[in-house]
């Protein structure tokens, strides 16, 4: 697979060990090969590493098994989840998770990503449904804001909401973006 194709959340052996793509970023220069710079997480070890590819280098692309999972709970140092057919329970190191912990709350059906029987990622639902606990008051005729206000829901994540979501209120988050897409 030529690194050109790497994109976020797409999984690539170099040297013998495993990475998920964080971000990838391709620089061309003047009068020269271009550079893909890739930001990466190690599986095994859940470090960010960085590198810098020539275009026309390859790396060796990865498949992975998706298997359905419900996420149960986290550690300070883990998340938690189980496979519904075979009640199996597999963890993944927070640093693993990183920014998708803000999605995650109890019984969440998600994708894990397997590779030779080992997790080493999920998948997040396109929308997850969470409650709000915290809302600043919205005015009515306070349109500074282009009529938004921010509220932090279960999970801890803040999110720019219309004026009228209040502290109670469930609404629907797009995870891809963290956007308010709608009250439930």
């Amino acid at each position: 697979m030529n690194v050109l194709d790497l994109k976020e959340g797409n999984v690539f052996e170099y040297e013998g060990k495993l990475y998920i793509v964080r971000s990838a970023t391709h620089v061309v220069q003047q009068q020269r090969r271009g550079i893909v710079k890739i930001k990466a997480t190690e599986i095994d070890t859940g470090r960010g590493v960085e590198f810098n590819f020539r275009s026309d280098e390859d790396v060796k692309e990865v498949i992975l098994e998706e298997i359905p999972l419900i996420y149960l709970y986290s550690d300070e140092n883990s998340y938690y989840f189980m496979d519904n057919n075979t009640y199996e329970q597999f963890h993944i190191s927070s640093q693993i998770i990183g920014e998708k912990k803000y999605y995650l709350r109890e019984n969440l059906e998600v994708t894990g990503l397997f590779y030779q029987g080992k997790i080493i990622d999920i998948q997040l639902p396109f929308t997850v449904d969470l409650k709000v606990i915290e809302a600043e008051p919205g005015y009515k005729g306070d349109t500074v804001q282009g009529g938004k206000k921010k509220v932090k829901v279960e999970t801890g994540l803040i999110v720019q909401t219309p004026l009228f979501i209040e502290v109670g209120d469930v609404i629907k988050i797009d995870t891809r973006t963290g956007e308010y897409i709608t009250r439930v």
